[in-house]
């Protein structure tokens, strides 16, 4: 009773004027301003409004039109309507009764179910009190404009709800597909022939982002799952015992304001190649990720290529080899990468690079001037965090100070957000 009420109360809202009003045998106006004839609809089309035929205000005599509004749809649509209008915007104007399986006024009803019950019982208690508002001719404005106050305020918790709703359906689906992809470890499947060190880290997290990343694309992510074991027991002991040779003064500074962790890395302070820093690289992801509070599985990186000596970074395979890890075991853990301060002479990297980049990763990576990179920290970064970086890059761009003394300077944030040694 209380979805059929809610239904009523949602049709008896005025929508926008339709841009046309059809009868039987009339010609009107298409969505692009133009004539458009109807073929023979088999009803009267009118505009919902909540007034009877004597236009009053809704009431126990009020009739409200059964037809759904006139919506644009795509010649592709397969049609469900006894008619249409066509007009040159490659554009249909559908209609049609209550009566077809498919109407949309039946599925406008099914979105505008309460989803407990108690938005089924404030349906009744709305639709009952505005029912009795609307009865009476002689509303004062104060009183009509409180009316109309509560069904907008009612009809925007109706719309949370749904989008509740929603959200919960769309978890479910997650679940199930995070489900397949675990389902692939298990025995007699393709993907359990790998190790137990390997397995491990195919756990429900991983998968989740995996799903989120590829937008439910099943067959990418089970292959990138094949690919994450893979290299997990290529790197089995990087991944242990974390000791690597320093490369560099890539390091965890902080954190942003929701907690996520932040590395910078100056290129001026580069040990050797870039093909010989992926392991340091590797390692400093991992503690970021030590460093990640409940609920949160990103980080931000700043890569700073003030003074970068580019016959250290000739070759790009490295750099694709550092984004194919982003894509796979690292999938989802960076929330932005910001490049500061980028040469000339380094956009080939960024030309061979580029190309195999995926493009919802291309839209992470922000290229700044330092002004612009400090006044992003401000503003996103905690503001010790913002001060600590800020004071690197303008100490990696002090021409007074050697590499060992900014060496002797480099500290990392370690998990329990205190300040210790880099690299012992």
């Amino acid at each position: 009773f209380g979805s059929r009420v809610l239904a009523n109360l949602h049709f008896a809202l005025p929508p926008p004027d339709p841009p046309w009003n059809m009868a039987r045998g009339s010609k009107a106006s298409s969505c692009c301003g133009k004539q458009a004839r109807a073929t023979t609809p088999t009803c009267i089309v009118r505009p919902m409004r909540p007034h009877t035929e004597r236009g009053e205000g809704l009431g126990s005599n009020s009739q409200v039109c059964e037809l759904p509004p006139w919506r644009p749809l795509g010649r592709e649509t397969s049609s469900w309507s006894s008619g249409s209008v066509g007009c040159d915007c490659n554009m249909n104007l559908q209609l049609g009764t209550n009566s077809s399986p498919s109407c949309p006024l039946e599925n406008q009803r099914k979105r505008a179910i309460p989803v407990s019950f108690r938005a089924a019982v404030l349906a009744v208690s709305f639709a009952s009190r505005i029912s009795q508002a609307s009865a009476s001719n002689s509303l004062s404005t104060d009183q009509h404009s409180r009316v109309v106050g509560q069904q907008r305020s009612f009809l925007e918790v109706i719309h949370s709800l749904s989008g509740r709703l929603s959200q919960t359906e769309t978890t479910t689906s997650t679940r199930e597909k995070v489900a397949q992809l675990m389902d692939l470890l298990e025995p007699g499947q393709p993907l359990a022939h790998f190790s137990d060190f390997a397995k491990e880290y195919g756990d429900a997290n991983y998968c989740r982002r995996l799903v989120t990343k590829y937008q439910d694309d099943m067959q990418k992510c089970s292959y990138q799952l094949k690919q994450a074991l893979i290299w997990r027991e290529q790197h089995k002991e990087l991944l242990t015992t974390r000791r690597c040779t320093q490369a560099g003064d890539y390091r965890v500074l902080g954190a942003d304001l929701a907690g996520r962790p932040v590395l910078y890395m100056c290129m001026k302070n580069q040990l050797s190649s870039m093909g010989r820093a992926i392991d340091h690289l590797i390692v400093c992801m991992l503690q970021s990720i030590d460093n990640m509070p409940a609920g949160v599985e990103s980080a931000t990186h700043i890569w700073d290529l003030h003074g970068m000596m580019i016959y250290l970074n000739l070759n790009p395979s490295p750099l694709i080899q550092i984004l194919k890890m982003a894509e796979g075991y690292f999938a989802e853990r960076m929330q932005e990468l910001i490049i500061v301060d980028m040469p000339r002479m380094a956009t080939f990297l960024k030309d061979a690079a580029w190309p195999v980049v995926p493009e919802k990763t291309r839209n992470k990576i922000k290229f700044m001037t330092p002004e612009q990179a400090k006044q992003n920290m401000q503003i996103l970064f905690a503001p010790e965090t913002s001060l600590r970086i800020a004071a690197c890059m303008d100490q990696n761009r002090d021409q007074k100070l050697s590499l060992e003394d900014r060496q002797r300077t480099w500290m990392r944030v370690d998990k329990h957000g205190e300040l210790v040694p880099a690299f012992l």
